[in-house]
């Protein structure tokens, strides 16, 4: 009977989660122990199990992302790590977590939290202090799960060595609750018991209920997240997070409210607002969708998709989809079918098979949005969202065909970095609103006058691992730096666009947080053009 009641619990965990954090892993993304991933996950499909399908993370360059997600610089961040070099003493150059984060702007709006990204644009956390002595810990938002937990000290998995881990032995204010637990995200699985502890995020303070893993699969390498923070509404065995604040008081409404950076826009200014909207991260009307009854009987973020369509013309047949909103994804998926459809409006595109996953190739210089329709509303989700850089030639979709629940579409970050997203518990309903354009770069300009060279600075922060020697490796500006460096500031010839004999300049360059202190200071000469760069 106990072994039955073990495997119902189980059963009722996987169909809390089914929707939840969906761990693709593109080809190339390294974790820090520099073993690289070269395959997708395993996911459940139908009670089966597929090997999924690669892909590289190189996001399509736009006017205002001139660097990549370079394998070279991180590799370079890595052997920095690796051999020692030196990092200024702070209170997070203690943390074991190395994996290369932007970090956030701090938020003006209270009960409000900045969100650290990784990837870049790959995946989406907050910073949460858990226990008596306050350790930090990066959480991912994952608006399609229900359980919450991190990572625990006496997890020995090879992910779990890789990030920092909760010791319920060095915090006063540790409960365990003597339960076990088990969740299944595709391939990516972990156990453990549940307790409760003091954890601080945003303004708030709050008797947090997880999950202390004491196992993870080698998924989470890949991932910069030490935990999952879960914003379903469903059943869960470490309680729901969003109720537990509004029973404790600690909330009025059930409400967030989300903006995801795009990392090519420049500093990170990505926000969650617990308990109510921030007007200042969206422009225009914000648009209510109300989720069906069967989600919301589940306590699931899914609205009905009323369509999807490329310049002006929509794709047939998928009108009657159900659509998962789901943080804690970073891509799109959907059914082969749909995405045939949709694909067959863009010029030059074709598709090919990889496992049980169809990918889609398109034209590089393809600059015009897809488009996704809510309830008669349509939101465009940028060409540098949709499409990414395959290599020198081609260009792939960030959609891809693959059902992860039957006949339903998965929508991640892709779309949700386009928009001001607001998950209303109390009505259970989904808002999107249209961002605001992000501001332009920084720049410094300085000019000889007179036919003399004119030099344009643009300001970016260096990855840790850059040196004297290869100031400039491809990809280094705008790097995201670990979470072990303090800023530093350098500025990028690679990123200016210098023209000659008072012409005039532009140029643009990656903002990131800035790491180790490498960069000495200097003066780089070009000599073709007399160019005097700084670095």
């Amino acid at each position: 009977m106990l072994r039955v009641a073990a495997l119902l619990l189980q059963l009722t965990l996987w169909v809390a989660t089914v929707h939840a954090f969906f761990p693709f892993i593109p080809d190339g993304h390294c974790a820090p122990d520099e073993r690289c991933a070269s395959a997708g996950v395993g996911v459940k499909r139908g009670g089966g199990r597929t090997e999924g399908v690669t892909v590289d993370l190189y996001h399509r360059p736009g006017p205002r992302d001139p660097a990549k997600f370079d394998p070279i610089a991180e590799a370079a961040a890595r052997l920095a790590r690796k051999f020692g070099r030196p990092q200024p003493t702070t209170e997070l150059s203690k943390r074991k977590n190395t994996y290369s984060v932007s970090e956030p702007a701090d938020p003006k709006t209270p009960n409000s939290a900045g969100i650290y990204q990784y990837g870049p644009d790959y995946s989406y956390f907050i910073r949460v202090q858990v226990g008596s002595a306050q350790q930090p810990f990066y959480m991912l938002l994952d608006t399609g799960a229900s359980n919450t937990w991190i990572m625990g000290s006496n997890c020995k998995s090879d992910a779990c060595l890789l990030h920092d881990t909760f010791d319920p032995a060095a915090s006063k204010s540790w409960q365990s609750r003597n339960k076990d637990f088990s969740i299944q995200y595709g391939s990516g699985n972990l156990t453990g018991v549940v307790g409760q502890d003091t954890a601080t995020f945003s303004d708030i303070t709050h008797d947090l209920s997880f999950g202390l893993a004491n196992y993870t699969t080698d998924d989470f390498k890949h991932f910069a997240f030490d935990g999952i923070l879960g914003l379903g509404m469903g059943a869960s065995v470490t309680g729901t997070f969003l109720q537990t604040l509004k029973t404790n008081k600690l909330l009025d409404s059930l409400i967030v409210g989300i903006s995801l950076n795009r990392h090519s826009d420049g500093p990170n200014n990505g926000q969650v607002t617990f308990g109510g909207i921030d007007e200042t991260k969206f422009t225009g009307k914000l648009t209510y969708h109300t989720i069906g009854p069967g989600p919301k009987d589940k306590g699931e973020w899914a609205i009905p998709l009323a369509g999807a369509s490329f310049n002006g013309k929509s794709a047939p047949g998928i009108a009657t989809k159900l659509a998962y909103i789901d943080t804690g994804t970073s891509f799109i998926f959907a059914p082969p079918d749909d995405l045939d459809a949709l694909f067959k409006l863009v010029p030059g595109s074709s598709s090919s098979q990889n496992g049980d996953y169809v990918e889609y190739q398109v034209p590089c210089d393809t600059t015009l949005p897809i488009t996704l329709v809510f309830s008669g509303v349509a939101y465009p989700i940028a060409v540098q969202d949709w499409l990414v850089q395959k290599d020198e030639n081609r260009c792939v979709a960030n959609l891809y065909g693959y059902e992860v629940y039957t006949g339903t579409w998965l929508v991640g970050d892709t779309f949700l970095k386009n928009v001001y997203s607001v998950f209303d518990a109390d009505e259970m309903r989904i808002g999107f609103a249209a961002k605001p354009a992000p501001p332009p770069r920084p720049t410094t300009t300085t000019s000889g006058g007179g036919g003399a060279a004119t030099t344009l600075a643009v300001s970016v922060t260096a990855a840790t691992g850059n040196d004297a020697a290869h100031p400039f490796m491809p990809g280094f500006s705008g790097q995201e730096a670990p979470a072990t460096g303090g800023a530093q500031t350098a500025t990028s010839a690679a990123a200016a666009q210098t023209q000659v004999n008072g012409a005039g300049s532009s140029g643009s360059g990656g903002q990131g947080v800035g790491g180790g202190g490498v960069f000495g200071s200097a003066v780089m000469w070009v000599a073709a053009a007399g160019i005097a760069v700084l670095v």
